[in-house]
């Protein structure tokens, strides 16, 4: 219960900063219709460049999405098959619904 009472605060804020892969900032940003700052997730002890990039829209990242093709019979591209769906800015395989009408 607390868990979701800690989302639901989230999701007040003005302005949002969340850690890549993050389950808060997912729900938060979702709830609260906010476009956050995500914090991109450093490798070998190196800090990306750039750090954190804002979302694409408010909507979460699917982590799991399907990849295969079924009439081709193989694997593809799944964030290039329709413009209102594209790769996330934290999870390059994962998915997220966008504004296709907007400049993002």
């Amino acid at each position: 219960m607390k868990a979701l009472a800690e989302m639901y605060l989230l999701s007040l804020t003005d302005v949002l900063v969340t850690s890549a892969w993050s389950t808060f900032g997912y729900v938060a940003q979702g709830l609260g219709g906010l476009r956050p700052w995500i914090l991109h997730k450093s490798e070998n002890q190196t800090t990306p460049n750039p750090p954190c990039v804002r979302a694409m829209s408010m909507e979460p990242c699917f982590h799991a999405p399907p990849f295969y093709d079924c009439k081709a019979k193989k694997g593809t591209d799944t964030g290039k098959v329709v413009p209102h769906v594209r790769h996330c800015e934290d999870i390059s395989w994962g998915l997220k619904v966008v504004d296709s009408h907007t400049d993002i």
